[in-house]
């Protein structure tokens, strides 16, 4: 396994020292190789397999520590690289699909999900009246901290409507334009 080998060189090695490694080795390879050369070619190894021992040496002690005060995974890295990492590995799929919640809707104390489906009468009439008549749609929303699903919801809103929601009350649901556009990019795809 020379791929193999060569590896693992080059990741003990500094670019500069590899490619003499590599230089001297195909000098060895075809006999052509002096015996300054070949003590030049062994100072080079040794390096690179101390180099390996000392990494050795620092791996163990780092998984001593963590297995003696018990580090976990999460304390060490982030959720998003501990993902990244899994995806790498092939434990979970590559592509990450953003999974956003449907607009969730309230009125006269019944909360409704906002699904592919259209939204019963009930509630159907008076929001999209409000809407349409340039009117606050905060009361409507069952989840006005998540921004996301607010976005979506306007979003939704406009496309149903054929109107545009104020700034003022994008700004009263902590949503900008930019989040409204995106959702309504979403529902297009």
């Amino acid at each position: 396994m020379p791929g193999v080998h060569a590896y693992l060189m080059a990741k003990l090695l500094t670019d500069q020292e590899f490619q003499r490694f590599s230089e001297l080795q195909q000098k060895q390879a075809s006999f052509t190789i002096s015996s300054g050369e070949a003590d030049e070619l062994r100072d080079i190894v040794a390096r690179a397999q101390q180099k390996r021992d000392d990494r050795a040496n620092a791996m163990k002690t780092v998984e001593t520590a963590i297995a003696q005060f018990e580090i976990t995974p999460d304390e060490l890295f982030t959720a998003e690289q501990i993902a990244e990492a899994a995806r790498n590995f092939g434990l979970i799929p590559a592509t990450r699909k953003e999974r956003v919640l449907p607009p969730s809707l309230t009125f006269n104390g019944k909360t409704h999900q906002w699904t592919t489906r259209a939204l019963p009468e009930e509630i159907r009439m008076p929001l999209f009246e409000a809407f349409q008549g340039g009117q606050s749609v905060k009361a409507f929303i069952a989840t006005p901290k998540d921004a996301a699903r607010c976005a979506a919801t306007i979003a939704r809103l406009e496309k149903e409507t054929g109107a545009q929601y104020a700034a003022d009350w994008l700004e009263e649901l902590a949503v900008t334009r930019a989040q409204v556009d995106d959702a309504l990019a979403k529902i297009a795809a």
